[in-house]
């Protein structure tokens, strides 16, 4: 008897693989015309509302984990047969082996009131997913997650014990150097005039990452670097961001380089 399998499948394209799938296995049946194309779409369709019932409604499955579905089936009058009771479901999450086979049994038992009960857009929009489609979801999701992570605050990632100031750049921006308890260079603060108050960059690198944070102060550019303990102050309690270290050390690099 035939088998259909998946194979190992992101959840959100199982229904696109399965008919994929199936109609490759029956394709010189089709052919011969022992089967129509657009049965073999309607028993596809068929077994993938079961499956959503399973995978979406009763295990919860994400749109990124990885499924296998396997069924065997008769090929007869024209028709598809599905051997419901070698319907086997394999989740990746990791569930449970008994809460997926507990699942695949209650909906298997409520068959007929599962398909006869109308199509929810969620449901459509997972059985109708092409599987190039979710790959492409999924990997933005996962650079969404990557970008969250890289937005994360941190806290100061080193004691600051002073602010030098080294002079204006060009363009009128006052620079001071951050200095750790040992005395060793760690950082630098940008400070550019904005309506009459002051923007404040800190650049700050320790070992072998760095880190950046931004604040605007509402005093002027020449108060702050006449009290620079205020600064000492606000990178010790700052909420920072990671940045790439040469990225941070092009930065510094390009602003000392400014002064005149």
């Amino acid at each position: 008897m035939p088998q259909l399998s998946t194979g190992f499948v992101i959840a959100g394209a199982y229904a696109d693989k399965l008919r994929r799938v199936l109609f490759a296995q029956l394709r010189d049946e089709i052919k011969k015309g022992a089967i129509e194309s657009k049965q073999v779409a309607y028993r596809a369709g068929e077994l993938n509302r079961l499956l959503f019932e399973i995978l979406v409604n009763k295990l919860k499955i994400d749109k990124g984990d990885v499924v296998r579905i396997r069924i065997e089936y008769e090929l007869k009058d024209g028709d598809i047969e599905w051997k419901l009771d070698t319907l086997r479901v394999e989740a990746f999450r990791r569930i449970p082996d008994e809460e997926v086979d507990k699942a695949v049994k209650e909906v298997i038992s409520a068959a007929k009131e599962v398909l006869e009960r109308p199509v929810s857009e969620e449901e459509r929009a997972w059985t109708e997913a092409k599987e190039r489609e979710v790959e492409r979801e999924v990997a933005a999701r996962r650079e969404e997650i990557v970008a969250a992570k890289v937005e994360e605050e941190y806290k100061p990632p080193t004691r600051i014990a002073d602010a030098l100031s080294v002079g204006k750049t060009r363009s009128g921006e006052e620079l001071l150097i951050l200095k750790d308890e040992k005395g060793g260079n760690v950082g630098l603060v940008i400070l550019s005039p904005i309506d009459g108050k002051t923007k404040a960059k800190i650049i700050v690198v320790h070992g072998k990452e760095a880190y950046s944070a931004e604040t605007i102060l509402e005093e002027d550019i020449e108060q702050i670097t006449s009290n620079t303990e205020k600064i000492v102050e606000i990178t010790n309690n700052i909420s920072y961001k990671k940045i790439g270290k040469q990225d941070a050390e092009k930065v510094i690099k390009q602003k000392l380089e400014e002064l005149y």
